[in-house]
């Protein structure tokens, strides 16, 4: 977006996808953490080897300590030669990558396996198997949590996994999280040491109550845009400079709990289209919903008013930039091309107020991980019976205050009235008379000059 001479944006049509979906360049991109902005955390960042034969085990361990995998550094390094040692390692220490074996030197094929199933129930971290039994682990491969990578490859392959699993980022989102966490709650918990002896007589689920709710809330205020909360610990700080508002405020992929809530994002199994659900969440809790109440998502480009503006403006960016012609336009064509530009802009303009949140009939939803871009139409609405229910998917949640939002609106769009208006021109003539008879008057009784 470029600037006009008197300051006003000048929206080209290179910009129409970025607009509706978010691309680079609109401030809803995804902040990339650079190397040098990622501080050393404590303990350092790092990678447990999980390796049975000792020449592997010291010859990665030794590549890794002059490496710069992590975020352009050397991770810190345990290695570890017994499987059943390993467990407890990856259970007590803090560990951001494991590069583990498959068979173990006792001739177990699946001990690698095992080890990750039992990694699976204790914590999360990613997995790089680095074995001569690729075949066996390959069907869980999930890149980046899981890699495979076969011995026979050269080492610079296994430290490229290394590095791909702390350039996902989930390292940085492990580490942030906990430390959070741990901080408040040590903060907490001496900040009131003076009042547990008033506590006393409040049981251990009570207590803990209390500190999930403080928890909560401290989460809650580390998304405000405008707020002074953010992640505690060195990792958490790197990542507390205040964001553009991004879809993944929104979502809450995948969705809570295993019932239908408040906000749900629904996919319809046989005609694949989206609503969202409305039904209050008591209602829902407490099976009290005959019928749910859900309101139509479709895909952006696919209604009004967002379909007439995409075609505008495909029409308008097509003679834009025309060359003009020896002698200039004919007088038809600059009307037919100045009515082109209004309508796209007037289109754009009426499209931008809806994402902007300011037309009560319509809430955008924008696209993110497997969501496209939808509009919600709050005047397109379905009660299925519940019944019915099963043949809808739960896509996404949605994060407080979207459904609470949604709710207040489609209320409101049921709940209006309408009523004739008035002329206001007629109004504003009397007022203006008698403002201008009552200072005649206070003129001639002296009162003004």
């Amino acid at each position: 977006m470029s600037k006009s001479p008197d300051g006003e944006a000048q929206e080209g049509c290179g910009q129409a996808d970025a607009a509706v979906n978010g691309s680079p360049g609109d401030g809803m991109e995804i902040a990339r953490v650079k190397s040098v902005d990622v501080p050393e955390p404590s303990p350092e960042w790092t990678v447990v080897i999980v390796e049975d034969n000792e020449d592997y085990r010291n010859d990665i361990e030794d590549q890794l300590r002059r490496s710069d995998v992590a975020y352009g550094r050397a991770p810190r390094v345990i290695s570890v030669g017994d499987f059943s040692q390993a467990e407890g390692i990856l259970s007590a220490q803090t560990v951001d990558v494991v590069i583990l074996d498959v068979r173990d030197d006792q001739g177990s094929d699946d001990a690698g396996e095992q080890l990750l199933d039992n990694l699976k129930s204790t914590r999360f971290v990613p997995v790089v198997f680095y074995t001569a039994y690729t075949e066996r682990v390959e069907p869980l491969a999930q890149p980046p949590v899981v890699q495979v990578v076969g011995k026979e490859e050269h080492t610079d392959v296994l430290l490229n996994a290394v590095r791909a699993a702390f350039d996902s980022q989930l390292p940085i989102a492990v580490r942030g999280l906990s430390d959070h966490v741990r901080e408040v709650t040590r903060e907490y918990l001496w900040d009131i040491a003076e009042q547990w002896s008033s506590l006393g007589n409040y049981d251990a689920e009570e207590k803990t109550t209390l500190l999930v709710a403080r928890l909560a809330r401290s989460l809650e205020l580390t998304l405000a845009l405008d707020g002074e909360d953010r992640l505690r610990g060195p990792v958490g700080r790197a990542l507390a400079s205040p964001s553009n508002w991004h879809p993944s405020r929104i979502y809450v992929i995948p969705p809570m709990g295993g019932k239908f809530d408040t906000g749900d994002l629904l996919l319809h199994q046989e005609t694949q289209r989206y609503w969202v659900q409305l039904t209050p969440s008591c209602d829902l809790a407490n099976g009290k919903a005959d019928r749910h109440l859900l309101v139509a998502a479709d895909p952006l480009l696919e209604v009004e008013p967002f379909l007439s503006w995409s075609n505008a403006e495909l029409e308008w960016c097509r003679i834009k930039d025309a060359a003009v012609p020896r002698g200039g336009w004919s007088r038809d064509e600059k009307t037919r091309r100045a009515k082109l530009e209004k309508n796209s802009k007037d289109l754009r303009a009426g499209c931008k107020q809806i994402i902007l949140g300011r037309n009560d009939r319509f809430f955008h939803l924008p696209k993110f991980f497997t969501v496209p871009d939808l509009l919600i139409d709050l005047q397109h609405v379905k009660t299925p019976a519940d019944a019915e229910m099963s043949e809808y998917g739960r896509i996404s949640g949605l994060a407080s205050p979207w459904p609470q939002v949604l709710v207040n609106r489609y209320n409101r769009q049921t709940g209006r009235m309408g009523f004739d208006d008035p002329n206001a021109e007629a109004v504003l003539g009397r007022i203006s008379s008698e403002v201008i008879e009552r200072q005649f008057a206070a003129d001639g009784n002296g009162i003004a000059e």
